[in-house]
């Protein structure tokens, strides 16, 4: 039976070109700060699709050092973490877009653990993804622990909402499915969770074996029981904070790149149907703007 840790670690790719060459981009722009490179997302699932907009959070040892002396780096102390934009033709023309968001080591390492109330960053990485870059073998092994710490978080959070015992699938499906809900996405969380536990069934068979060990002749888990009504009553509290709380982020994010401003109100429509329709001013200023496109949103319910 393999440790979870064991799981994770064989959780590695190769990287395509066009995948290396943005990369290289977004560790020249912050220089001497990166610590780690981690990749996740449906271009992750998708690796030879170069239409699909690439996802990194990358991890560094400083905020001040990484966004200088303006106030991006007290936001992104305070509101974490920081996104930017990254687009890149490679010498074959192929176009590359990517996002990516910028998180410090140990905030990372806290915000995988039950420390972090809200799922954004423990449930994404109780999911596949891949450490592409380290600044040496001790970040390596950080960031491993940190996973392994998303997966036993997002177990542990899930499994008394199901009466003891359950399959793979139901528990990271559930899981996932809680997680979803308490963020801004167009898609049905429900089929969303179903989708992602499916393409790798084996994978989660195998965590949750070396989580709660071998299962039953049905391939049904014993799970811990105890505290259901909190697990649901933290879920709950979890969707009534997480959907602002991400709304924010996508709206300060807005002002990382040119054309921001749209591609967050673009990103908010195919999520809730609402439409901003932002002004030139707030396409001009977006953070000095974002109470008021907050209030909208809000307002117009994309936020349920």
């Amino acid at each position: 039976m393999k440790s979870v840790l064991d799981i994770i670690k064989t959780e590695t790719l190769d990287p395509p070109a066009r995948v290396t060459e943005v990369m290289d981009i977004i560790r020249n722009r912050h220089a001497g700060r990166v610590q780690a490179m981690v990749y996740y997302g449906s271009s992750l699932r998708e690796l030879d699709n170069s239409e699909k907009m690439l996802d990194f959070y990358v991890l560094v040892d400083s905020y001040r050092k990484t966004h200088g002396s303006g106030p991006r780096a007290l936001i992104n102390r305070f509101i974490p973490p920081a996104v930017y934009y990254v687009e890149h033709t490679s010498d074959d023309g192929t176009v590359s877009t990517c996002k990516y968001s910028i998180l410090s080591l140990s905030e990372f390492e806290k915000r995988c653990s039950p420390r972090a109330f809200l799922s954004q960053v423990w449930g994404r990485f109780s999911q596949p993804c891949a450490v592409l870059w380290a600044k040496d073998d001790s970040v390596m092994d950080r960031v491993w622990a940190a996973r392994v710490i998303a997966v036993e978080t997002m177990a542990g959070a899930t499994a008394p909402l199901l009466d003891g015992q359950a399959s793979a699938s139901e528990l990271w499906g559930r899981g996932f499915y809680e997680s979803y809900r308490t963020e801004l996405r167009p898609e049905s969380s429900t089929g969303r969770s179903v989708e992602i536990v499916a393409r790798f069934e084996d994978r989660y068979a195998a965590i949750t074996t070396g989580l709660y060990g071998a299962p039953n002749a049905d391939g049904q888990f014993t799970l811990p029981m105890r505290g259901k009504s909190r697990a649901a009553r933290n879920w709950m509290f979890r969707r009534i904070l997480g959907k602002p709380a991400a709304a924010l982020r996508v709206l300060l994010g807005a002002a990382t790149f040119d054309g921001g401003i749209d591609y967050i109100a673009r990103k908010i429509e195919n999520h809730s149907g609402v439409k901003l329709n932002p002004t030139p001013a707030q396409r001009k200023h977006p953070v000095l703007h974002s109470p008021a496109l907050f209030w909208k949103i809000w307002r117009e319910g994309a936020l349920k």
